[in-house]
C-alpha cells in the first residue's frame, strides 16, 4: 500500500502575515481551502479493476457502495463490451482485500449498486454473450452469496440502469432492443412485487427465473378493449421508453429519459431529435422524465407543462447528449442531482460513456439549478449522506494537469429553498469544505465507513489513464 505525501504549499516562513493579509483583502475562503488540504494520511489500497484486466475507460470506479462493512467497487464499460465484471470488496475491518471476488456478473459492466431494506443490488446493464436480455438484477443474499434474477422472454431489456423499490414494487428501468417501434415497441422498464423479494434467500441456485415481472407502461393507444392511457399519453410514453435513471422528487417517483439533457423544450428537428420512421410521430417537447402513477401502477410521460425542468436549457453545450442523474438524493428542502453524461449515437457513443455531465439543484416549486460550487471550476460528481449531513465530490482541473479533489458539506437546516441563488443554484457560503487533496487523477465516486473515506479514482476522456481504478484510503 502506498502512503502519499506532499509538503504543505501554504506554510512558509511569515506565512501567518500572509494569512492575516487574505482575512484583511476578504479572501479568507481560500487560505481555508489550503488550511484544509490534506498533504500526508492518503493510502493506495490498490487497483482491482486493473488487476482484473479492465482496460481503457472501464478502470474507471463508476461507483463505491459501502454495505456491512465492505466497500464495493463497481467499473466495466457498456460500449465497450468489458465483462463479466468480478465484484470485489475492500473489508474495512480487516482493513484487506476479500480473498477473491464475492461473485462474477454476467454483465459488461456495474455502473452502480442498489441497496434496499438492507440488500445489496447491482442493475444488470448489459449482458455479456454468457446469458441473455432476461438478466434484470443480481441480488446479495444474508449469507453473502449473490443469486442472478431473469424474467421470461416475454421481458427481455438490453439495460436495466437502475433499480428502485417503492409501493412494494420493484422497478428497473433502461431499455430493450426496441424501444420506439412503432408496430413492436418492447417495455424499457420491468415490476415485480417487492415483498417476493425475500424468498430469494432461500433460492438454493444462484441463479433463477421469475415470473413475476411485469411492464409498467403503456406503449400502445387504447383499443376496443380499452387502455389505462389515453392515446396522447401513449405517444409520449413510446417516445420516453427509453430510460437511465429512478429516483424520488418532493411529489413522487420518476424515470429520467434519452431526452433529458441541455436541449431546449422545443429543439430543432436535428441530431437525435430528428424525424424518424421507425419512431411514433413526435410530439415535442420531448418526454424528458416519466412520473409514477400509483393507481395503475405505471410509469405515464406528464403533459410538459405539468413538469418543471431537471437540468437548465444550455445552448452552448450538445442538446443531443443525454444527461442521467448518478444516484441523486433528497436532503432538507431540495434535490441534489449529480449528472453523467451518455450518447446514443458514434463517435460520442464511446466517448461521452459515463463522463462528468452536470451538477444541479431543485426546489419542490421550481426548475433544476446548475450549482456552482465555492471553487468555482469544481464539478460535482456523486453525492451522499452521512450521520445528517449531505457530502458531494467535486473535481477540479488544476493549471498543471492534476485535480484538486474537494469534498463539501451541507448540513440538512442550509438546504432550504430559501437560500436558493440564481448564479450559484444555491448561496456558496452554505457549503463546508471539510477537505481537499491533489491527484493526477479524479475521483470518480466515493464512500464512507465511519471515520474512514474511501475514494475511487477515473479519468476524463482523452486524459492518461494513470492510476484509474485505484482505491483510496483517509482516515480523518
Amino acid at each position: 500500500m502506498r502512503q502519499y505525501l506532499r509538503n504543505p504549499g501554504w506554510i512558509w516562513p511569515g506565512g501567518w502575515f500572509a494569512l492575516w493579509a487574505l482575512l484583511l483583502h476578504g479572501s479568507f475562503s481560500g487560505a481555508v481551502q489550503a488550511a484544509n488540504e490534506l498533504t500526508v494520511g492518503w493510502v493506495d489500497l490498490g487497483n482491482k479493476p486493473a488487476e482484473s484486466r479492465q482496460r481503457g475507460a472501464s478502470r474507471n470506479v463508476w461507483d463505491l457502495q459501502a454495505f456491512e462493512g465492505r466497500v464495493y467497487l463497481g467499473m466495466g464499460d457498456t460500449t465497450r463490451d468489458t465483462g463479466p465484471i468480478p465484484v470485489w470488496a475492500w473489508d474495512h475491518h480487516a482493513q484487506a482485500w476479500i480473498d477473491e471476488p464475492e461473485t462474477i456478473v454476467e454483465q459488461e459492466a456495474i455502473e452502480l449498486f442498489r441497496v434496499f431494506d438492507g440488500v445489496l443490488y447491482i442493475p444488470s446493464s448489459d449482458p455479456t454473450s454468457g446469458t441473455t436480455d432476461a438478466s434484470k438484477f443480481y441480488r446479495r443474499r444474508a449469507d453473502g452469496g449473490w443469486v442472478h434474477v431473469k424474467s421470461s422472454r416475454q421481458f427481455m431489456t438490453a439495460h436495466i440502469r437502475d433499480l428502485a423499490v417503492f409501493d412494494d414494487v420493484l422497478v428497473g428501468v433502461g431499455n430493450s432492443r426496441r424501444p420506439h417501434d412503432l408496430l413492436r415497441a418492447r417495455t424499457g422498464a420491468v415490476a415485480m412485487p417487492a415483498s417476493a423479494l425475500a424468498a430469494l434467500d432461500t433460492v438454493d441456485s444462484d441463479e433463477i427465473e421469475l415470473p413475476l415481472f411485469r411492464s409498467p407502461i403503456s406503449l400502445l393507444p387504447p383499443g376496443e378493449g380499452g387502455s389505462v392511457v389515453d392515446p396522447d399519453t401513449s405517444q409520449r410514453n413510446r417516445i420516453a421508453n427509453w430510460f437511465f435513471a429512478v429516483f424520488e422528487l418532493h411529489d413522487g417517483w420518476y424515470a429520467s429519459t434519452r431526452w433529458l439533457g441541455w436541449a431546449a423544450d422545443m429543439p430543432e428537428p436535428v441530431g437525435a431529435h430528428a424525424p424518424w420512421a421507425g419512431r411514433p410521430p413526435q410530439v415535442p417537447p420531448f418526454p424528458a422524465v416519466v412520473r409514477w402513477d400509483a393507481t395503475s401502477g405505471e410509469w405515464r410521460a406528464p403533459p410538459p407543462e405539468d413538469i418543471h425542468r431537471l437540468v437548465p436549457h444550455d445552448p452552448d453545450r450538445d442538446p443531443n447528449l443525454t444527461l442521467r442523474p448518478f444516484k441523486p438524493v433528497l436532503f432538507g428542502e431540495l434535490w441534489f442531482a449529480p449528472m453523467r453524461r451518455y450518447s446514443l449515437f458514434r463517435p460520442h457513443y464511446i466517448t461521452e460513456y459515463n463522463q462528468s455531465g452536470d451538477f444541479v439543484v431543485k426546489p419542490a416549486d421550481g426548475p433544476g439549478r446548475r450549482v456552482v460550487l465555492p471553487a468555482a471550476g469544481a464539478q460535482g460528481e456523486a453525492v451522499l449522506v452521512h450521520e445528517g449531513r449531505l457530502y458531494v465530490l467535486a473535481n477540479e482541473k488544476t493549471g498543471d494537469g492534476d485535480y484538486r479533489v474537494r469534498v463539501y458539506s451541507l448540513a440538512e437546516d442550509q438546504a432550504r429553498a430559501s437560500g436558493l441563488d440564481e448564479r450559484h443554484g444555491l448561496e456558496p457560503e452554505r457549503w463546508q469544505l471539510e477537505f481537499s487533496f491533489r491527484h493526477p487523477n479524479l475521483a470518480r465516486s466515493f464512500a464512507r465507513i465511519e471515520r474512514s473515506w474511501y475514494f475511487g479514482l477515473g479519468f476524463g476522456h482523452g486524459e492518461p489513464v494513470g492510476e484509474a481504478g485505484s482505491l483510496l484510503r483517509l482516515d480523518r
